[in-house]
């Protein structure tokens, strides 16, 4: 008789593989997943609000704390500027509405020609805006003239 045998099944390399790549999808998927959590958290921190007065007085209590940033003019008579602390204090007024502001920094060198300020920081309980930053807005007679037609 003759006797046929056959061979021992063995597990082929696809059929190892096929359970690693499933942990390489998972694994993928996952980091994506951290990367993607890692964006959307870090824009959401660095997120500025950017407020008229009106604005800030009409949403005070969602603001209280939070880094935000106004644009205001400013009352030229309230400067008051402390050298040796170097703490910058100034009213923006718009309307009937006034913002008390403290910079400790060094004085833009056109504060005194500003007309409006934009500061960056946050507006405490007590009502006094803390601000990081300020950048003054130039009046309109730094800008360049426009030509005049039929010239």
């Amino acid at each position: 008789m003759n006797s046929m045998s056959t061979p021992a099944l063995r597990p082929s390399a696809s059929v190892k593989t096929g359970g690693n790549r499933w942990k390489f999808v998972i694994g993928g998927l996952l980091i994506l997943a951290a990367i993607a959590y890692a964006t959307i958290s870090s824009f959401q921190a660095n997120t500025l609000y950017y407020l008229t007065l009106n604005e800030l007085y009409a949403q005070r209590t969602a603001h209280l704390g939070q880094s935000v940033r106004i644009n205001a003019p400013l009352d030229k008579s309230s400067i008051r500027f402390d050298d040796k602390s170097l703490t910058l204090t100034f009213i923006l007024r718009e309307g009937d509405l006034s913002l008390p502001v403290v910079y400790k920094g060094v004085v833009p060198d056109t504060l005194e020609s500003g007309e409006s300020i934009v500061a960056e920081g946050k507006l405490g309980a007590d009502g006094v805006f803390q601000a990081s930053t300020i950048l003054v807005k130039c009046p309109s007679k730094y800008e360049s003239a426009t030509p005049q037609a039929g010239k």
